[in-house]
């Protein structure tokens, strides 16, 4: 892998503010280790509503043929939906790797499932599998927007914790450092507050209807700062994990609450776990939906995956 990767134009684009700044620092530190190993590579800064501008640029007309992205879950999705249109990528033979420096960094907790590595160890030990992605197709105002997502959708306490994280500029990630705290504490309150909504979902071969905390369809495994809702999930097996959890009590959410982290979610009475290629969401009222950490839109909502699109740079031993 070593010298296939060498001979590849690599570019880096990072999200300075991930992290709360810590992703500006990692790259700085990283750089002079790609320069000692010889890579060459260009970078940039992701500059907020061009970053689709960017990195097309660096892939058609710089020919880049690795795209590394440096920072979390919200960048991730960002550079995904610069690459892929229609459901294909838009240059034959492009490579992502992801260098995960953000708050929360979810999808990297799937990849990653130990300490993260190095950028470099990455490039040198790190093997290419092609991985699914999920299209979600939803309300955004008065039209309906087309979005790929790597990691999770979601409606219901998910999306409305994302939302109120991502408010005033991500104000709460600020005041609080650490990224698992900031989300746990959100979606408690949430939680506490949360309206329902009835939901109607249509999946091949049969419907389901109800009152749900949690609407979830997961390619990786965790969302909302460690939270293990699709402890099933594979990255290119062509399918979702769908996860229903039903209304709760105040005091039911208080006790189940500590089996979203533990991955035990799925033995709780009621919780439907199960995997589909599709679905479709319709809800009484809108509601927020959540792709990769941002809240794009509302409901209602179709998704569907495309199975093995990304070609994805992995650790040698990846999850």
């Amino acid at each position: 892998m070593k010298e296939q990767i060498k001979d590849k134009k690599l570019y880096c684009i990072v999200n300075p503010g991930a992290g709360g700044g810590t992703s500006r620092l990692w790259w700085e530190k990283t750089m002079p280790e790609l320069d000692r190993h010889g890579y060459k590579y260009s970078w940039e800064y992701m500059h907020p509503g061009h970053v689709r501008q960017q990195v097309r640029t660096a892939v058609l007309d710089q020919r880049a043929e690795i795209v590394v992205v440096v920072g979390g879950d919200g960048s991730i999705f960002e550079v995904i939906n610069a690459i892929v249109e229609n459901g294909t990528l838009i240059k034959e033979g492009l490579i992502v790797a992801v260098a995960p420096s953000g708050s929360a960094c979810d999808f990297a907790r799937h990849i990653y499932p130990r300490q993260q590595e190095g950028l470099w160890t990455l490039l040198e030990h790190g093997k290419v599998n092609y991985i699914d992605l999920g299209c979600c197709r939803f309300q955004q105002q008065d039209t309906m927007v087309e979005k790929y997502y790597i990691n999770s959708f979601d409606t219901g306490v998910g999306a409305d914790t994302c939302f109120a994280i991502n408010a005033e500029k991500g104000k709460i990630k600020k005041r609080i450092k650490n990224g698992h705290i900031a989300f746990m504490l959100t979606a408690l309150k949430v939680l506490m507050t949360y309206k329902y909504s009835h939901t109607h979902i249509e999946l091949p071969g049969q419907s389901i209807e109800g009152e749900f905390i949690i609407t979830g369809f997961g390619n990786g495994s965790y969302i909302g700062g460690g939270m293990r809702l699709f402890p099933k999930a594979s990255l290119d097996d062509g399918l979702l994990d769908l996860l229903l959890i039903p209304r709760k009590s105040k005091l039911d959410i208080l006790r189940l609450f500590p089996k979203v982290y533990s991955g035990e979610i799925t033995n709780i009475d009621g919780v439907v776990y199960l995997q589909a290629a599709s679905l479709k969401i319709v809800t009484a009222q809108p509601i927020n939906i959540e792709l990769d950490g941002e809240v794009p839109g509302t409901t209602a909502a179709e998704v569907h995956v495309i199975p093995k699109v990304l070609p994805l740079l992995l650790p040698k031993t990846p999850a």
